[in-house]
Order: C-alpha cells, then structure tokens, then sequence
C-alpha cells in the first residue's frame, strides 16, 4: 500500500499496540518498554555514529515497546537500532524495521519522512508517509492486523 494513494487510518501507537498486542491471535508481540536511560544511551550513540538523533515518534514506540512483531514485520529495539544500522551504513536513511527480505521501514534524512522502502535500495520506495504514526498504520493494515 503506498502511504501516498490512499487512505490510511492514522494510529494512536499506544492504543493500537494495546488492543492488537494482548491476544495471541492478534499477530502483535510487544515486549516490556525500553527503560529512559537505554532510549538515553541509544540516541547518544545515534547522534556520534549515525550523527542524526532517532526520531521522536519512534521513541514514542520505544517507550511503549522495546522493538515489536507485526506479523512478518520487525521494528528494532533500542538495542540493535543503532549497530543494525552501522552493519551496512547507508548515510541517507536510518532502518527502523523490516518486513522479511523484501522492505525496511525508514527514515530519510534527507527528505525527513518516513518510507517502506526495496530492501537495500533507499530510493526505490513502496511508499512514503509524513509520519511514523502512518507508516505503522500501513504496517497494521498491510498485516491484516487494522
């Protein structure tokens, strides 16, 4: 689904994680949140490794869940965000997930959205969104979860 087409309801992350991740059928595994000072030391190492902080509306996710599964999608936990990222460097975007082999959720650097992207290949979008509250919309949604 291209975030640019259509319409695509707008989540509140909160609430969606808390209806869709409680119920094993619901394909959504939320973890414990992360803690401040993990989300602390992560963006430090973000801003000298990456030299871009993280972006708010992902902290946001982190705060409720430290990395989560949507079906065949991944978004990173604090942890691994950032040594994810430095494994194959791409100074144009920052992965913040992944659905299987074929996409990586992003942000772009350049243009400060968000984009479903072909995996390894940052110009060659699915789909673009002004937010990440839409980008996880269309994850939910392309997941059959919404």
């Amino acid at each position: 689904m291209n975030g640019t087409d259509g319409p695509c309801p707008v989540v509140n992350i909160a609430d969606a994680l808390a209806r869709f991740g409680g119920g094993p059928s619901s394909g959504v595994y939320v973890r414990s949140a992360a803690g401040e000072e993990a989300i602390r030391r992560m963006q430090e190492v973000a801003l000298r490794d990456l030299c871009e902080s993280i972006p708010d509306e992902y902290i946001a996710l982190l705060r409720i869940t430290n990395g989560v599964q949507i079906n065949g999608a991944h978004f990173k936990s604090s942890e691994h965000l950032v040594p994810e990222n430095l494994d194959v460097p791409r100074p144009e975007i920052i992965v913040l997930g992944t659905e299987g082999n074929i996409a990586e959720f992003v942000f772009d650097r350049r243009d400060r959205r968000f984009h479903t992207i072909n995996m390894g290949f940052p110009d060659e979008r699915f789909a673009s969104y002004g937010s990440f509250a839409e980008l996880l919309a269309a994850v939910l949604q392309e997941q059959q979860v919404l």
